[in-house]
């Protein structure tokens, strides 16, 4: 009878272990299969007794990472410290913020231990379920910035707002944002304004949202719904993007703060919560000596893709 009991309960337990783990964008969950094979063992031993220990520390190490997984503090983090220059590491870096949100390594383009988060962001953000939206999620995303009009955002640090209007003084449209004390100080901070200055602009905003455009990719190789041709040729197609409209790390930095502050969809998967991750990702690759914006070359000459992947029509 308590070798059933234990058999049911275990069953349940090492069920409840299984989906942590797998939900769990840490590696550390795994680490305790051997706990769950000795418990297994125990009952197959006929000791269910003893198999009540192992249950015991499963459950007590599922329960920690529901907990400390859950609230692990954005944190940069790179797989390959000393790997070489590349376009698909200059344009990872470049969408960066995501995956320090995550405390996740931000030189890694296809992620398999996120392809969870990445298929609900896809969904929940952009409505791509398969490779046939992806691609549309894309070259959607590229031609709207391309064909769209450039914007400015005039920042009041004075009254603490933001408004989006059209270049050389044009009309405004319409978006605005109240900034906190926080966001007024890092937007002083990140435009390098003066001190006695009360207003900053901050050009050519809107072409943060490349940076989307790498998060899809990014998504897409984590699914296998492009090929590693595909995502080399569009990720240099966004990074020879980037580096025409901006100058530096530095202007890229202030363009993707305001964008980030307009965009209605904040956070890693458009949660509140994650929106505060990102805006805290964004001043450790600011401050931060290891970050990928204060080491990489902003002007590194791209690759060319040996063959065709992706069509592509540039400017």
């Amino acid at each position: 009878m308590l070798t059933a009991v234990a058999g049911v309960i275990g069953a349940l337990v090492i069920g409840a272990w299984v989906v942590v783990a797998w939900g769990s964008r840490r590696r550390q969950p795994w680490l305790w299969t051997p706990v769950a094979l000795l418990a297994v063992v125990l009952v197959a031993l006929d000791l269910p007794g003893w198999s009540f220990l192992p249950l015991l520390a499963l459950v007590a190490g599922s329960f920690a990472e529901l907990v400390v997984g859950s609230r692990e503090h954005p944190t940069i983090r790179t797989k390959s410290p000393d790997a070489p220059l590349s376009t698909e590491r200059w344009a990872a870096a470049a969408a960066a913020p995501f995956r320090v949100a995550l405390a996740e390594p931000w030189d890694v383009v296809a992620r398999p231990n996120l392809r969870r988060r990445y298929r609900r962001m896809l969904e929940r953000q952009w409505s791509v379920v398969d490779r046939e939206s992806l691609l549309a999620a894309i070259e959607g995303l590229l031609e709207e910035l391309h064909n769209g009009p450039s914007l400015d955002l005039v920042v009041d640090l004075r009254s603490g707002t933001a408004r989006s209007r059209l270049p050389d003084g044009g009309e405004d449209t319409g978006a605005m944002v109240r900034l906190s004390e926080e966001q007024v100080a890092r937007l002083r901070s990140v435009t390098g304004v003066a001190e006695g200055d009360e207003t900053v602009m901050i050009g050519a905003y809107q072409w943060w949202k490349s940076v989307h455009a790498i998060r899809l990719v990014c998504g897409g190789a984590t699914l296998d719904w492009l090929s590693p041709v595909e995502t080399q040729t569009s990720l240099r197609r966004v990074a020879s993007d980037l580096q025409r409209r901006y100058a530096s790390w530095g202007q890229l930095s202030s363009a993707f703060h305001a964008g980030y502050l307009l965009w209605p969809d904040k956070g890693v998967e458009g949660d509140h919560g994650d929106a505060d991750r990102v805006w805290t990702a964004l001043g450790l690759l600011d401050e931060d000596p290891r970050s990928p914006w204060n080491l990489l070359p902003w002007d590194m000459p791209l690759e060319r893709v040996p063959f065709e992947g992706v069509s592509s029509n540039q400017d």
